[in-house]
């Protein structure tokens, strides 16, 4: 009887509790949103002094 406890557990921890693969159109949204972030990326780091300032002046 004390052998069926933890073999219960173990089998309710293999459970797949993944979300569904996303539908066709969601792949595509998902693929031009890649694209715009790519897009982003490709200008490069701003150039130096264009980030926010924390001196109190």
């Amino acid at each position: 009887m004390k052998a069926l406890l933890p073999l219960f557990l173990l089998l309710t921890g293999c459970s797949d509790d993944r979300p569904p693969a996303p539908t066709a159109e969601e792949n595509r949204r998902l693929d031009e949103a890649e694209a715009m972030l790519n897009g982003l990326n490709e200008e490069g780091p701003a150039p130096e002094g264009t980030g926010p300032s924390n001196s109190s002046d």
